[in-house]
């Protein structure tokens, strides 16, 4: 593979690096215009630095002149992150490959490799037999959602260990699960340009992407907030489906419904709504569902908040996926100022925990019954 390189000090670049590449380096745009032209390179590694005129005007010049389908990393000053990001959204640049301002040498050498394909060379990975299950989580706001998603796939890994679980966390509005995991140097929009094709996204080893959990070696967690288009959530979708038995989004909240929710909403096999149980949440989301009911999409509801003896009434209309009961605001906040799962704590509130066994359990029903 041709790699070129611009950077200000030639010696330095080797560390940032695969240390199995050959690459050829520009120490001035100008330089590295000429050696484009000339070699017409396979991929291409900017730093920010090299360019003192505004990114609107280097950015769009630099990948018309690489090769159609040749990858441009590039490498940012703090300064240049968010100007960059914007000026490759709203100009729809494909191809470009945006690295964080805050990462080390080492760091940066990972990520190429990573993008490039040299860790993947020696890993490969390992697609299902079957395609894997894609669940939507989705509410109002405030019903649960990052509690079950920290709470409920260790279960799940525990129950299946021979089946890779991951977790997604998609709610661009309050990504709480990234906060919780430390995922903010496995994000999936490191790797947007890959969800160009389904070809590309496959051939990607996903799971070394991804953040492994401490608790469970099947079980990976991402940070996938992003303003994805319709079609890269398609290819997504498709991509995690092959490499994982059990995909579950945490997209957050339902509105507004974006052409991105909507493509979730198609394309997921389960789409789960997290309804407070309360006579106004429970009536609102009867109303959301009947609509997307008449577009041909079945939802299930997850009942949360529910307080021990509290009749509830969701209407024999409605899929009923589950019932977790409310947890007291002092026991989620011990959980959290001490960044503890609960269903791996010694002491774990039990009637939260039964109810996710139960989910579990009808969730194994169900699996069964489709695979006998």
């Amino acid at each position: 593979m041709k790699i070129l390189v611009c950077y200000p000090m030639k010696s330095l670049v080797k560390t940032y690096m695969p240390a199995s590449t050959e690459v050829l380096v520009a120490e001035s745009p100008e330089d590295f215009s000429r050696l484009v032209h000339l070699y017409q390179p396979d991929a291409a590694v900017i730093f920010s630095e090299m360019y003192m005129t505004p990114a609107w005007v280097w950015l769009p010049a630099i990948k018309s002149t690489l090769p159609k389908n040749a990858p441009l990393i590039i490498v940012p000053l703090f300064r240049d992150e968010a100007i960059i990001k914007q000026v490759a959204e709203e100009l729809s640049l494909e191809g470009i490959y945006l690295l964080s301002a805050k990462l080390s040498q080492e760091e940066i050498r990972s990520k190429i490799s990573l993008i490039l394909g040299f860790i993947e060379e020696s890993t490969g990975y390992i697609t299902s037999e079957n395609d894997g299950l894609v669940y939507a989580l989705m509410s109002y706001g405030a019903s649960g959602i990052t509690t079950f998603c920290i709470n409920y796939p260790i279960l799940l890994a525990k129950q299946y260990p021979d089946k890779r679980i991951v977790v997604l966390d998609m709610n661009h509005a309050k990504p709480d699960l990234t906060r919780f995991f430390k995922l903010q140097q496995h994000q999936l929009a490191l790797f947007r340009p890959d969800f160009l094709n389904i070809h590309t996204a496959i051939k990607r080893n996903w799971k070394s992407v991804c953040k492994q959990s401490v608790h469970m070696p099947n079980l990976y967690y991402a940070h996938a907030a992003s303003k994805w288009k319709s079609w890269e959530i398609t290819n997504m979708i498709a991509a995690f489906r092959k490499q994982f038995d059990y995909v579950y989004i945490d997209w957050g909240f339902c509105f507004p419904e974006t052409e991105a929710m909507q493509r979730l909403v198609y394309t997921a096999d389960r789409n789960l709504l997290f309804v407070r149980s309360d006579p106004f949440s429970i009536e609102s989301s009867r109303e959301w569902i009947g609509t997307w009911r008449e577009k041909g999409v079945q939802c299930e509801v997850l009942l949360s908040h529910l307080d021990q003896g509290q009749p509830f009434r969701i209407g024999e209309d409605i899929a009923l996926y589950g019932i977790v009961p409310r947890i007291s605001e002092s026991r989620l906040k011990e959980s959290q100022r001490s960044n503890s799962v609960l269903v791996e704590e010694f002491f774990p509130p039990k009637l939260y925990i039964s109810s996710l066994k139960e989910i579990a359990k009808a969730e194994y029903e169900v699996r069964r019954a489709v695979s006998g």
